[in-house]
Order: structure tokens, then sequence, then C-alpha cells
């Protein structure tokens, strides 16, 4: 018997809302729409899934319970399907690519390679978390990780490290140092690229007493460095980026290395062992022109 997804939605909705009025308001349909839709659900299941003892209020009963938490269960099933569908269409003329920080995609968009399939890029960053997830449902075909993931279905390849770096003002003495290490950067207040993944919990925890002006508007951020003494980090990936050019040329500031242990990151490009055969001739090409320094 083919089920009516609709009406599965229906019950779902009912056993969420409580009421027959509000299942009717949130699914943006009339109430006698409702009613007869359970009372089909009913008829096609050959069971009683309501409890109508009390005149003008139902409630579900045992059964309908059950009914209901096995229906979302089945139109989670139906959106995951459809999901990933789209996205193996998609991704079959496409590479998808996603990172946890923005390091690697900044260092892709600006550099030339060669590749077997269209390359599309994420610029959202993926949570470290969803990444497994991301890619069994082909949200990606790579990732940029930070830690290596080998299981049965995913292996990652290493790629190399990211580190920073800062711009200081010519004003701060530091600005004369060879490099610095992050307790020398204490007490300072730093602008910062909204979303950097996981540096953003190296800095925040390594940095005493440091402030960070998180902007997530590059451009914002672009003009508040041009017209303030506010030092900003950039990374070995992120030179290739003409943002970054731009914003090192104003001759107001010193690019000083971060010499600190504590300051890298390691990069891996993770995929699932399926598409070995596609992925692995562009992270060939990418670790090509990740920077050796």
């Amino acid at each position: 018997m083919a089920m009516n997804l609709d009406l599965l939605k229906e019950l779902v909705a009912f056993q969420r809302y409580g009421t027959l009025s509000s299942t009717a308001e949130h699914l943006m349909i009339t109430q006698p729409t409702v009613t007869r839709g359970m009372r089909r659900l009913e008829d096609e299941l050959g069971v009683s899934l309501f409890d109508r003892r009390v005149s003008n209020h139902i409630k579900l009963n045992e059964t309908g319970v059950y009914a209901a938490t096995e229906a979302a269960k089945l139109l989670k099933a139906e959106r995951d399907f459809t999901e990933r569908v789209l996205n193996y269409h998609h991704l079959n003329h496409e590479i998808v690519i996603g990172s946890v920080a923005p390091g690697p995609v900044i260092l892709l968009e600006n550099s030339e390679i060669s590749s077997p399939a269209k390359v599309k890029i994420n610029f959202q960053n993926v949570f470290p978390e969803k990444v497994a997830d991301n890619l069994k449902n082909l949200k990606e075909k790579l990732i940029f990780t930070n830690q290596e993931i080998m299981t049965d279905e995913i292996e990652s390849v290493y790629l190399g490290v990211e580190y920073l770096g800062v711009e200081i003002g010519k004003s701060n003495p530091l600005s004369k140092k060879t490099s610095v290490n992050f307790d020398d950067l204490a007490g300072m207040s730093f602008l910062v690229v909204q979303d950097t993944g996981p540096w953003q919990a190296i800095v925040e925890n390594n940095i005493p007493d440091a402030a960070f002006l998180y902007q997530a508007d590059l451009d914002a951020m672009s003009e508040i460095s041009r017209n303030s003494k506010f030092p900003y980090f950039f990374s070995n990936l992120s030179l290739v980026s003409s943002a970054t050019i731009e914003r090192s040329d104003d001759g107001g500031r010193v690019a000083v290395p971060i010499d600190d242990p504590r300051n890298r990151l390691e990069f891996y490009g993770s995929y699932l062992k399926s598409n070995r055969k596609l992925v692995q001739p562009l992270l060939k090409e990418i670790n090509k022109i990740w920077p050796q320094n």
C-alpha cells in the first residue's frame, strides 16, 4: 500500500501542535481538511489513531503516538533520499569543496590548478562535527579538515600547515621585532574576520587579555583597517588573496611572523573512499600550490 506523505505530515504536525486548529494553521490548510485527512489515514491503516471520547477534543491514542513517531522517521528518510539524489546529480558534474577554516579555500580560489572535473567552492565553513555527514550525504566531495579522518568510508590526505602572522602598526615596538609569540601580543585589540574556524579558539585561548573585533563583512574590515591602527592576522595561505595584499599596501603596518609552537594547523583533504579516483588528482594539484615555508 502506497502511503500518502501529506497525511503523514498532518499526523506528525498534530502530534507536535496538539489540536486540529493549530495543525491546520501550521500547515496552512483548513481544519476540516485535517479532520478528513486523519479519518482517511485511519481507514488506510485499518486502525484507530485517536481518542475521541471527549466531545470536540481529540488526542492521539497509544497507537497514534507510535504511528506519528514512525511517520516522522519516514518523512525524514524521504527528505534525506531527495537531498542525496539531488546532491548526487550536482556532484556528478562537479567537485564541491568545503573547509573547516577559510585559509585553504582562499588559497584554492586564488591559484590556478588543473582538475578532472569542474570545481565549486563552498565558502561557508563546515563545522568539524558535520564533516562526515556532509561527505556521506554528498553535500561536498572534498573537505579540508584540520584532523585526519580514517574510517571504513572516509580517508584523508595530508596537505600542509597553515600558520598566522600579524600586521602591526609601525608605532608599536613589536613591529621592530623579527618575530613575536602569542604572549608578546597580550592585551592588544585585533581586527579579525568573523568566521575563522579552529583559529578562533587558538588565538582566543593563547593570547592573554586580548580583545577581538570580529568583522563579518570583508569590505568593512578593509575600510576599518585602512583608517585605524588595529593589528590584524594573516596566514601563509591568505597571502595570495588580493584582499590581504590590499590591506597590507597602506604602509602603516609591518608584517611580523608569529613564532610560536601553538601557531599551526595541519590540514588534510578528506573524502569518501568511493570518490578517491576523482578527488586524488585534484589533491595532488593542491599539494603543489601549498606554501612550503
